[in-house]
């Protein structure tokens, strides 16, 4: 009679070596590269660049709703949409802010994730399919392994081509704020008997345009640095993962 019994895959001397140097990579990943990976001090430069975008966003943002709030202390309509302008602004400014923060903490995140989670999975996976003798378990533990290979480069990648488009406008940037820091309402403005702001002239009414204006091409600048940047860098590298994965299965 035919033996229906599939063969159990024998266990080779070649296969014990090959688990103990995969159950040894995911130790050494677990242990010692993802606290490499999860330490700040390991990201300085990341961290630094994405601190000093904060801190112009947080400046910009106070210029908008500090100027805003005094445009609506003057009576009658003439500043309301100034106002109201500036007033926007802040919010826009508030939603880059809380991109930047978020972009802050995956810096470390993803690191953590890719090498205490994603790579281990990815080892134990390959252990047993040297186990079990089926291939198809290597292909799974690759993928996991490339997933996380991305997720560990989205942060760094779009810090670096962000850093990159933001040096090549700093300077808009950088007018904005010093134009921020030499707006002064009260000294080009009329006042009444009691020292309160009544009206503004036409020359402050001018550097305010100039302000928003100034304000309006910094909020660009940032909504790509800090926005659009690194959706495109996650976008190109989904797409690179999608095509290894079809090219694979192809093969």
């Amino acid at each position: 009679m035919p033996n229906n019994t599939e063969a159990t895959p024998k266990i080779t001397l070649q296969k014990v070596t090959l688990i103990i140097v995969v159950l040894l990579i995911a130790v050494i990943s677990f242990t010692k590269v993802s606290n490499w990976a999860a330490d700040p001090a390991t990201h300085t430069h990341s961290i630094t660049q994405t601190n000093d975008k904060i801190k112009t966003v947080m400046t910009l943002s106070g210029g908008a709703a500090g100027a805003s709030a005094t445009l609506s202390l003057l009576p009658g309509d003439m500043c309301t949409p100034l106002s109201e302008q500036l007033a926007e602004l802040a919010t826009y400014f508030l939603l880059i802010l809380s991109a930047l923060y978020l972009e802050k903490f995956m810096i470390t995140l993803s690191g953590y994730v890719t090498f205490r989670v994603l790579i281990p999975i990815a080892c134990l996976i390959i252990i047993a399919g040297i186990l079990l003798g089926k291939k198809t378990l290597y292909s799974i533990a690759f993928r996991i392994a490339l997933i996380g290979a991305v997720i560990y480069l989205i942060v760094p990648a779009s810090v670096i081509l962000s850093d990159k488009i933001y040096q090549t406008q700093a300077e808009k940037v950088d007018s904005a704020i010093t134009q921020y820091n030499e707006l002064d309402l009260s000294e080009d403005s009329d006042q009444g008997f009691l020292g309160e702001l009544t009206t503004l002239t036409s020359k402050t009414v001018d550097k305010m345009t100039s302000f928003i204006t100034s304000l309006l091409e910094s909020l660009a600048v940032m909504i790509v640095t800090a926005c659009i940047v690194p959706i495109l860098v996650f976008v190109f590298l989904v797409w690179m993962v999608k095509t290894i994965f079809w090219s694979d299965r192809n093969n």
